[in-house]
């Protein structure tokens, strides 16, 4: 079965917070979505979307940009003919997007629009705004597993809704320095929310049951 090896890490994090995955390329990019989520311990409780600048195809749950797609392909003539007449930067930008593709999760399978060399990005959460990269590093031809497999993978993720990477840097500031004056607030909350150092056996064991979950 042939399959993505995938390496997924937060733009802009330093140290780098990053995963590498094996993925079939079966896989829809709803699967892809819980992926991340499971990697980074995410609890999916937001809007996303996978921007594939090479399709000019945007992968998304965000209804809104679902409608605004559907409203410019019922107007196309008149919403084009406005913009190019009005000859401006961000006219032109406007025109770009409205003529990018929006599509269903569900719908787009990984393999029609992935190859070794690929690089897609994926934004989780529209108000913390966490940027991901994902760089497909090469295809396996011949990959066995029903499930999506952890590699390698480096620092503990953030939690949902603490801020964007700014407000994970605050937290492990206070999370690691005993001295600090809300060390033991941020224990506490960190250690509800489920917060901890990378450990590759326990993401494999989740990824492991995205494929008992698909069967159920």
């Amino acid at each position: 079965m042939k399959a993505f090896q995938i390496r997924i890490e937060f733009r802009d994090s330093e140290p780098v917070i990053w995963r590498r995955v094996l993925l079939s390329a079966r896989a829809s990019f709803s699967e892809l979505h819980a992926v991340i989520q499971t990697i980074f311990n995410f609890k999916d409780k937001h809007l996303y979307i996978f921007r594939l600048s090479d399709h000019r195809l945007k992968v998304t749950n965000d209804p809104e940009a679902h409608e605004v797609y559907e409203e410019y392909l019922e107007n196309q003539e008149a919403i084009e003919k406005t913009l190019l007449a009005l000859n401006t930067p961000f006219a032109t930008k406007q025109l770009e997007n409205f003529r990018t593709m929006v599509g269903e999760p569900d719908a787009f399978k990984i393999g029609s629009y992935l190859q070794e060399g690929s690089i897609v990005d994926y934004l989780y959460d529209f108000v913390d705004n966490w940027e991901i990269i994902l760089t497909v590093e090469r295809v396996v031809e011949d990959y066995i597993l029903d499930y999506p497999s952890l590699l390698a993978g480096e620092q503990g993720a953030p939690l949902e809704d603490m801020g964007g990477l700014a407000g994970f840097e605050e937290f492990l500031t206070a999370y690691n320095n005993p001295q600090h004056p809300d060390h033991v607030r941020a224990r506490k909350w960190g250690n509800q929310q489920g917060f901890t150092e990378y450990d590759g056996e326990s993401i494999q064991d989740r990824l492991r049951s995205l494929e008992k979950s698909a069967r159920d």
